[in-house]
């Protein structure tokens, strides 16, 4: 499944071509920070500065356990988890629990539409999924956003799921209109999945992904981030496994990073660092994993 393209984050572009962009939508300091980098788009890992997190293109994802206790919460790395083979066949739920933003591009308040794309595997086929959000945040704090739903009674396959995700910063001011869209109540209830094929379902797909594709073409809206995330019941170490819990995507191109740590403090609800508390210098999101009752759809979660 290859929906959204990392190619297109704004962290894949050269820095000539980031600095044109930002002067497009008003940040001259940001822009004049990356037009002295030579280089292609991997060149700019050892460049980025304090306030353009943005420009990473990698991904660093942890694991939290469902109920965890105490103040602080372990976070494991989630490519060493064993699964939850019950979840075999069985049929979850996605909710964005967090968005993060250490930084983005421009000034003031972000505006930022997340998109998520996967497949339902319903017997006989498999269903495409797409829902779209969008948010408002600055710098250095939170969206206002908790146990948004994405997508509500995923049927897990027996090789598990994945799914993507992407976040465009929306500095166009002609779209409004589309925005306001995604904030209708269709949309803000998440998307709701039978346990069979549903023709209905296609136009709603259809739509969402029609209205992010106008979005992007403004030319002050761009993308900035997108991730893959298969969260599987194999063994091998180079990929997830999955498990009821909360996963957490943060952008960054980190080596040296060790989620021991790291905690998820359960006051502030965010990832900090363990050794002083301080929220982690990235932008990230946290995602929550569980059980699918039926009941959500009909909203009486």
């Amino acid at each position: 499944m290859n929906v959204f393209s990392q190619k297109d984050s704004l962290g894949s572009k050269s820095p000539r071509t980031i600095a044109k962009y930002l002067t497009s939508i008003d940040d001259g300091a940001a822009a004049a920070r990356f037009s002295g980098i030579g280089g292609a788009g991997q060149a700019l890992k050892g460049h980025i500065f304090g306030n353009d997190q943005y420009a990473y293109t990698g991904i660093l994802l942890g694991y939290i356990k469902p109920r965890g206790s105490g103040s602080l919460v372990e976070i494991e790395n989630a490519l060493t988890l064993g699964p939850d083979n019950s979840l075999k066949g069985a049929r979850i739920k996605i909710t964005l629990d967090k968005f993060y933003v250490q930084s983005f591009p421009g000034n003031g308040t972000h505006t930022v539409l997340c998109e998520f794309a996967g497949k339902n595997q319903i017997p006989g086929d498999a269903e495409e999924m797409r829902f779209a959000l969008t948010t408002v945040a600055n710098d250095e704090s939170s969206a206002g956003l908790s146990g948004a739903p994405i997508f509500l009674g995923v049927s897990v396959g027996q090789d598990g799921i994945a799914f993507e995700g992407r976040t465009i910063n929306v500095r166009s001011e002609t779209d409004d209109k589309l925005i306001e869209a995604l904030g209708s109540d269709t949309f803000r209830s998440g998307l709701a999945l039978l346990t069979s094929a549903q023709p209905a379902l296609k136009p709603f797909v259809g739509l969402a992904g029609s209205v992010v594709k106008a979005v992007v073409s403004r030319n002050k809206n761009c993308q900035v981030y997108s991730f893959k995330l298969g969260l599987d019941f194999a063994g091998g170490t180079t990929s997830a496994r999955l498990r009821e819990g909360s996963y957490v995507v943060v952008q960054a191109d980190q080596t040296q990073w060790k989620w021991s740590d790291m905690a998820w403090n359960t006051s502030t609800q965010a990832v900090v660092q363990r050794q002083n508390d301080a929220p982690i210098p990235f932008n990230y999101m946290v995602f929550g994993v569980s059980r699918f009752t039926g009941n959500e759809a009909a909203g009486k979660n």
